[in-house]
């Protein structure tokens, strides 16, 4: 998430966001099939602004947007199991992710941000097909948004 103009155009323009969830529609699959990708592919532009809010804010905002970011890769991944349900596929869970190299919080926070943003602006197969690393990806904005978190918090003050 570079912060670059066309990244601030597309992620906030609520009429390109709606053509990038909708181009995850599968075909033929009814309305169940389209309403479950749409929420699944909202709450992945949801994560997407909350991290790039994290990662661009003033320093004194950074705990609350990370929290937000945080809390809302969590609901999307609590969500998922119940989701695959309603579409009859099986819940593979978050595919295991590779161990971050020791990069700065908000660092870490980018680059998952920026997997988990091509994973929605390039539209794969289908839900089933790509489920385990969409999750291991919302899983890993989440597990960034916290290290920012965890970084800007004084540990030495004591009540």
């Amino acid at each position: 998430m570079s912060g670059t103009d066309s990244r601030l155009s597309w992620l906030y323009d609520p009429a390109l966001g709606g053509v990038l969830v909708r181009a995850h529609r599968p075909d033929a699959v009814g309305a169940a099939g389209s309403v479950v990708s749409d929420v699944v592919w909202s709450d992945v532009l949801r994560v997407l602004r909350w991290a790039e809010a994290t990662v661009t804010c003033r320093p004194d905002l950074a705990s609350g947007t990370a929290w937000r970011t945080a809390s809302a890769a969590a609901a999307l991944l609590r969500r998922l199991p119940g989701l695959c349900g309603e579409v009859g596929v099986p819940w593979p869970g978050p595919l295991p992710a590779d161990a971050p190299a020791g990069l700065p919080p908000r660092e870490r926070l980018r680059t998952a941000a920026d997997r988990l943003a091509l994973r929605l602006c390039a539209p794969e197969e289908g839900l089933p097909d790509v489920l385990g690393g969409l999750a291991r990806d919302v899983d890993e904005v989440g597990a960034a948004a916290i290290s920012v978190l965890a970084a800007g918090t004084d540990w030495t003050a004591v009540d």
